[in-house]
């Protein structure tokens, strides 16, 4: 496990590199970009909790922790009371076995969310992605390393003040590597997701 770690480490390296970079011009300065011009108008943070877990032939329940940044791009203009959105979800997940810390996952996430509104600040959405993630684990229910991430959610979103949206939502989620290697059974995840988010324009 411990090896597999230099993969995580090198991908949080990446990822703060480029958000790094993303911040500032040459001179260190914040680019001063009007906000019409951004292509993520809402960003914000989730975390997954699992309220059910499959149990590996080993013996342990598989519990990842979600740890989701959330870039969302409104891609079509506003259908009757619904909108549909591109979303991004960076992710790194602690997993415990059995309550206990043991394997790491991280990976993306690509999705597409339609969003429908009830009344004034409160949205109900369905969510479909998928995506490729690495996981450390190693067991015979499934190979470990490089995998796929498929996962489809439904929730809510109400406004909380202004350009801030509470988010709550269902998801489940399997992972497995489309037979790229064996064992490929496939391990499931019930999940209870919360978040909160920033609308940018």
């Amino acid at each position: 496990m411990f090896n597999n770690f230099r993969h995580i480490f090198l991908f949080l390296f990446i990822i703060l590199s480029v958000n790094s970079y993303c911040q500032g011009n040459i001179d260190g300065k914040p680019f001063d970009k009007p906000k019409e011009s951004a292509f993520f108008t809402e960003k914000g943070f989730n975390i997954g909790v699992p309220v059910y877990s499959i149990t590996l032939p080993e013996g342990y329940n598989y519990r990842p922790l979600l740890l989701m940044a959330n870039w969302g791009h409104k891609f079509s203009k506003k259908i009757k009371n619904g909108v549909w959105w591109m979303i991004i979800e960076p992710q790194f997940n602690p997993v415990f076995l059995d309550n206990k810390l043991k394997e790491a996952e991280f990976g993306v996430n690509l999705a597409f969310k339609y969003k429908y509104k009830l009344c004034d600040g409160l949205y109900f959405y369905a969510q479909l992605g998928s995506g490729p993630h690495f996981i450390t684990i190693s067991t015979s229910r499934q190979a470990h390393g490089y995998i796929f991430s498929d996962n489809l959610a439904f929730g809510f979103s109400k406004s909380i003040s202004k350009n801030i949206m509470l988010n709550v939502q269902a998801r489940i989620r399997h992972i497995s590597n489309a037979n790229i290697m064996l064992p490929n059974r496939g391990m499931n995840n019930g999940l209870i997701v919360l978040g909160i988010s920033k609308l940018i324009n």
